[in-house]
């Protein structure tokens, strides 16, 4: 009896050391993954890596991503693509009685967004380029319009909007071998000035042949955008916040068109007003003085008593795009 007694206890200890030592083997396993993670999480200096998401916008990131083309759904007076998984909603216009000699991709000015409605900003140089045979396409951008949200990140918002620019080129030229123009007012004057440098580092802007700003917003980032901050409700105190957040992770320089000029790679075409009251003239002096001194093709129209929408003096500034357009051909 004690003997079958002595076998039953020997038994029970051999499937504790069982239980003991699988216990401790599944440790000893979840432990090394745990720590192959945190290797996976620590820089060579042995201190926890930050995720930098907005790194993939800087211009030399985005040259060597290039644009990314998805098909274009038009839907009467819209139209419909995707960019960065978002679905970008905008305003399309096309001539009519003719066949379309070339196509105006437009980057409107910064507009509220519980005023903005599709087309504001582009819809009436729109309308005059396509009664003179071009097709144009003026996205709403993300956060506009129909489109899908834009970035929860302020600057994130912002950075994005030229890559929406490029997939929207991309996305054209997929479908179109027509000739190309670029056309951007005020803010979207600085989002198309950046997509010409970009297109210039890649060396892939042959089906683009020129580039038309009015009145861009031409200084360096951030500063381009600190500047306009005095009208906020806090005086700008939380976006100069999130701008001394992203200095501390990013180099501005690489995402600052003054950086990139050398670039361009296509002609341009600048008009300003000179009584402007959002664009200082003195920006598109100097902006135009550096084109030159790098010898860019550029032509400069100065509207004396103009606004910064240029009025007076719309009219010929769209005529003398038009015309402009027809000598890059």
């Amino acid at each position: 009896m004690r003997s079958k007694f002595s076998w039953i206890i020997a038994v029970f200890v051999i499937m504790a050391i069982g239980v003991w030592w699988g216990i401790e083997n599944k440790s000893q396993i979840l432990n090394s993954q745990i720590l192959k993670s945190s290797f996976r999480m620590v820089n060579p200096e042995g201190t926890a890596e930050k995720k930098l998401p907005y790194e993939k916008y800087s211009f030399d990131k985005l040259a060597e991503r290039g644009g990314v083309a998805s098909k274009i759904q038009v839907v009467g007076s819209k139209f419909y693509y995707t960019s960065e998984g978002r679905r970008i909603s905008g305003e399309v216009n096309r001539p009519s009685g003719s066949d379309p000699v070339g196509i105006v991709v437009m980057a409107r000015g910064y507009v509220e967004k519980e005023t903005y409605k599709t087309g504001i900003g582009t819809h009436n140089a729109a309308k005059y380029y396509s009664e003179h045979g071009y097709i144009t396409y003026a996205p709403d951008f993300s956060g506009y319009g129909e489109s899908d949200a834009e970035d929860e990140n302020a600057l994130g918002a912002r950075l994005v909007k030229p890559v929406e620019i490029l997939d929207l080129i991309a996305s054209v030229q997929a479908t179109s071998k027509m000739q190309i123009y670029l056309w951007g007012h005020s803010n979207g004057g600085q989002i198309m000035l950046s997509v010409a440098e970009i297109l210039g580092l890649q060396g892939q802007a042959l089906q683009v042949k020129g580039v038309t700003l009015w009145a861009p917003v031409s200084k360096p980032f951030p500063y381009n955008i600190l500047y306009y901050t005095d009208d906020a409700s806090d005086s700008g105190k939380w976006l100069r916040g999130q701008v001394a957040e992203f200095e501390h992770d990013y180099d501005v320089f690489n995402y600052s068109v003054d950086r990139y000029l050398d670039s361009i790679s296509i002609p341009v075409q600048l008009h300003q007003g000179s009584a402007d009251p959002s664009v200082p003239k003195t920006w598109s002096d100097t902006l135009v003085k550096t084109l030159k001194e790098k010898d860019k093709v550029v032509n400069y129209y100065v509207y004396f008593g103009a606004d910064h929408n240029l009025k007076p003096g719309w009219d010929t500034v769209v005529s003398r795009d038009v015309e402009w357009f027809e000598t890059l051909k």
